[in-house]
C-alpha cells in the first residue's frame, strides 16, 4: 500500500523525535508527513477529530500506556495503526510491543525515512488484513463475543493489559541500568529493588484476573 500523502501522529519522547525530524528534513520529498503531538491530551484530540493513516507511539513515553489504554476503549482510535517505537532492540521491549497491539516496531538506533516509510507501510497493511480477518471471523460466528472466554473486553481488562505492558517497559529500563551500573555503585541496589517490585506486580495483576 503506497503512503503517499499519508498523514502520521507521533507521541514520544525528545531522542525519537530529534531522530525523526532530522530524517525528514534530509529527504524533503518524503510520501508522509509526521506531526508531533506535545502531550497525552493533545494525541488523543486529534486522534479523535482528524484522520491518520498510522500512530508513531515510543513506548518509554510516560503516557504510551494511557494513549494505549484509551484505544482499547474507543472505537475511533483503534482503528489507526501504532508503530511501536522502542529505545533499543531487547524482548522485553519487543514484547510490550506485541501485548500493546503494535502493527509493526522501530528501534531508535535504526530509524531513517527508508525504515520509517518501511514501518508505516508495514503498519498499515497489517492493520488492513487485521480488519478483514475480523470481519470474516464476525461474518462467519455472528454470535460470539469478542472475548475468548465469552465476556467483552472490559475497562478493567483493557487497564489491566495496559499495566502488564508499563510492567515489561519498567523492568527494561531497569535491566538497561543494571548492565550499565558497576556493581559497586550505590544506585545497583535500587534497581534490583525496582526488578523485584515489577515481578511483585506482574504476580499480583494475574491474581487479579484469575477467576
Amino acid at each position: 500500500m503506497s503512503t503517499a500523502g499519508s498523514q502520521v501522529l507521533f507521541l514520544g519522547e525528545l531522542p525519537f523525535w530529534l531522530k525523526i525530524s532530522q530524517s525528514i528534513v534530509e529527504a524533503p520529498s518524503s510520501s508522509f508527513k509526521i506531526c508531533r503531538a506535545p502531550s497525552l491530551a493533545e494525541a488523543l484530540r486529534r486522534l479523535d477529530s482528524e484522520q491518520w493513516q498510522a500512530l508513531l507511539l515510543d513506548l518509554s513515553h510516560p503516557s504510551a500506556q494511557e494513549l494505549l489504554a484509551a484505544r482499547k476503549l474507543h472505537d475511533g482510535l483503534d482503528s489507526v495503526p501504532v508503530v511501536a517505537l522502542l529505545p533499543i532492540s531487547d524482548p522485553q521491549f519487543q514484547e510490550a510491543a506485541a501485548s500493546a497491539g503494535a502493527a509493526a516496531s522501530l528501534v531508535l538506533a535504526d530509524v531513517n525515512v527508508a525504515s520509517l516509510q518501511h514501518a508505516v507501510v508495514t503498519a498499515i497493511n497489517t492493520e488492513t488484513l487485521r480488519n478483514s480477518s475480523r470481519k470474516v471471523s464476525s461474518m462467519s460466528l455472528p454470535f460470539e463475543q469478542a472475548a475468548v472466554d465469552g465476556r467483552p473486553v472490559s475497562k478493567l481488562d483493557a487497564i489491566s493489559h495496559a499495566v502488564n505492558n508499563l510492567l515489561c517497559v519498567i523492568n527494561a529500563n531497569a535491566d538497561i541500568l543494571s548492565d550499565q551500573l558497576d556493581p559497586s555503585h550505590n544506585a545497583t541496589r535500587s534497581v534490583i529493588q525496582i526488578k523485584k517490585a515489577t515481578k511483585s506486580a506482574a504476580d499480583l495483576m494475574r491474581l487479579l484476573k484469575t477467576p
